[in-house]
């Protein structure tokens, strides 16, 4: 089992993120919760819809892209979590929780 993301802590690896006319891969982060009740080692758990974190992508534009891919069994506050593997859009999370798992 994945472990599980949280909102502003953990990588998120951006395929055509920043740098030399926009599209140098980099990493960021998973971005402001939209939900703090529930949590991972002190951290809230990133849900469907939470925006990653800011960061240019490719057009030198600022992605906006929202957690598309995320557990299909476990829920925070009524939405699906995301975990290590999970996207916003293109963009990939690459760290979670080391010691909260979710399938």
């Amino acid at each position: 089992m994945p472990a599980v993301a949280r909102a502003g802590t953990d990588s998120v690896f951006s395929p055509d993120g920043i740098g030399y006319k926009c599209r140098q891969p980099m990493t960021t982060n998973t971005g402001v919760p939209s939900q703090t009740r529930v949590t991972a080692m002190g951290s809230p758990i990133v849900v469907a819809s939470d925006l990653v974190g800011v960061h240019n992508k490719s057009g030198c534009v600022p992605d906006i892209s929202t957690l598309s891919s995320f557990s299909s069994r476990v829920s925070a506050n009524g939405k699906k979590i995301g975990r290590i593997g999970d996207k916003y859009g293109d963009n990939t999370i690459i760290s979670g929780a080391p010691r909260v798992f979710s399938n």
